[in-house]
């Protein structure tokens, strides 16, 4: 297990392992954009039941964002999917966030899921690699690049996904 004092390094391979910690997690979300941007992904998942603790306000998670979506210009279909259950304070939260969703929400789908009382995973998914929460409140994660789990993960997400319903609009109109 990696500690919290030694986060893994931004660029590389794509990590794995098992890790703790909130700035193991944030940091291997952004690690993971950055190599998603670097393969030229083209469909990306984050999954969580709120966002409220990923990074997704920081300079560097929005610019792997951006690389990523510069990356995949030349697949038309390339894909951010964005799942939660509530998006109340996103634009408080992470509002470079919010600004980068508007700026390509050609590129960006969301959807929230409501159905049951099971809340979501905590998840990044890419083609290659996937990184998941697996206990929020200590921040244990699990990275990996094996193909079975990168399958099942997919799978679960498609289906959570057809249970959704579109939401989080990329501008808010008001009158």
């Amino acid at each position: 297990m990696t500690e919290d004092a030694t986060p893994p390094p931004a660029t590389g391979p794509w990590p794995e392992g098992r890790f703790v910690g909130r700035a193991h997690f944030q940091n291997l979300l952004v690690q993971g954009l950055q190599q998603a941007a670097h393969h030229a992904c083209p469909l990306l998942w984050l999954c969580d039941p709120d966002f409220a603790d990923w990074p997704l306000g920081e300079r560097r998670l929005v610019q792997a964002l951006d690389d990523w979506a510069v990356a995949t210009r030349a697949h038309p279909l390339a894909q951010l999917r964005v799942l939660g259950q509530r998006f109340d304070d996103m634009r408080l939260r992470h509002a470079r966030f919010v600004d980068w969703r508007a700026r390509w929400s050609h590129r960006v789908d969301v959807r929230v899921w409501s159905a049951g009382q099971a809340s979501l995973p905590s998840v990044l998914w890419t083609p290659s690699w996937t990184l998941q929460r697996l206990d929020s409140t200590r921040d244990v994660a699990v990275a990996t690049t094996e193909s079975v789990q990168r399958t099942r993960l997919d799978e679960s997400l498609q289906q959570l996904w057809s249970q959704g319903r579109p939401g989080f609009p990329a501008t808010a109109l008001g009158l």
